[in-house]
């Protein structure tokens, strides 16, 4: 696994932040999609998890992420009661590509924790995963999630 250093630009997003099971994740997605493109608002790019609890740490029913998709960031979008329109500024994450199912997602991140601690890394904020890939197009060894976590230089 590559890990590099990148500099994240400023983007606008639509969220549901959502307490529940990852599986639910396709249910979420559907629903931003659909938010979208009955809006008429272009979306730029694939959907996204941010993670407040990590799946592994706790209950499966008690994991806290924000589901998002990135949208096109030169208007102004009004959410719904259940999706939210925020703007995340521009910051400097680590950034690795896993390859493969998503129950060995864990040793990516650690690999991720690992680089982070032997090259004066702090990691400031919660992890993110962009789903580069959909496990309904492809073979469970070639899913791709492209791993961030924001980070400052010590």
């Amino acid at each position: 696994m590559e890990i590099k250093e990148k500099l994240v630009d400023e983007e606008k997003m639509a969220i549901i932040n959502y307490k529940g099971n990852v599986e639910d994740m396709g249910i979420l997605i559907g629903k931003l999609y659909t938010w979208a493109e009955l809006n008429k608002i272009n979306v730029t790019g694939p959907p996204f998890a941010i993670y407040y609890t990590l799946p592994t740490t706790e209950s499966p029913d008690d994991t806290i992420y924000d589901m998002g998709l990135p949208l096109e960031n030169n208007e102004d979008y009004t959410g719904d009661d259940k999706i939210q329109v925020v703007d995340l500024l521009e910051h400097k994450v680590l950034s690795g590509i896993h390859k493969g199912p998503y129950d060995t997602i864990e040793d990516s991140y650690q690999k991720m924790v690992d680089y982070s601690i032997e090259n004066d890394y702090d990691i400031i904020g919660s992890p993110k995963e962009i789903y580069l890939n959909s496990p309904y197009d492809v073979a469970p060894e070639d899913i791709l999630v492209e791993i961030q976590f924001p980070v400052i230089k010590m």
